[in-house]
């Protein structure tokens, strides 16, 4: 009995951690992973670029924020809202670029 209920904690631990999302990994992220997620919010939310589902990291975003210096959080905010109006060029190459670190750098972010 004792072994079954063993490998059903292990088959569920497991399963949970094939579920969560690659950046849920660590329950805190250093403030360069804040703010890389801050930058790819806005990148992700970019209506010009393509906007893509970004509400599991904004949430994400919204729990890491707790009990982190306003230094960190308001540079997050800056990031975002910079992403954001680079988002709008109207230089294709850029926009590419853009497009490239969002898939790349933000990929495991936004994987869900």
């Amino acid at each position: 009995m004792r072994k079954l209920i063993l490998s059903a904690v292990a088959a569920s631990a497991a399963l949970a951690a094939s579920v969560a999302p690659a950046f849920a990994a660590d329950a805190r992220w250093t403030d360069a992973q804040y703010l890389r997620a801050s930058r790819c919010v806005g990148l992700a939310q970019s209506e010009a670029l393509g906007a893509v589902d970004a509400s599991v990291l904004v949430n994400a975003l919204k729990v890491q924020a707790r009990g982190r210096e306003s230094s960190i959080t308001d540079r997050g905010a800056s990031l975002r809202a910079d992403a954001l109006r680079q988002g709008k060029t109207k230089d294709e190459a850029r926009k590419a670029s853009l497009l490239a670190e969002r898939a790349d750098a933000c990929g495991t972010y936004l994987a869900s």
